[in-house]
């Protein structure tokens, strides 16, 4: 799996969370498992 800068992948069972700062491929795993790209959180407006 090729992770992306700036990206946070996390793990469910755990709520390990990891934010990328080197891109690249490798495998991002905790306890055997894959971990998830998490989707941006949206933030309000500053208008």
């Amino acid at each position: 799996m090729a992770v992306q800068l700036g990206k946070r992948y996390k793990d469910e069972d755990t709520g390990i969370e990891v934010l990328v700062i080197k891109p690249g491929d490798c495998d991002l795993k905790c306890d055997e498992r894959d971990m998830e790209l998490m989707q941006p959180k949206v933030l309000p407006s500053a208008d």
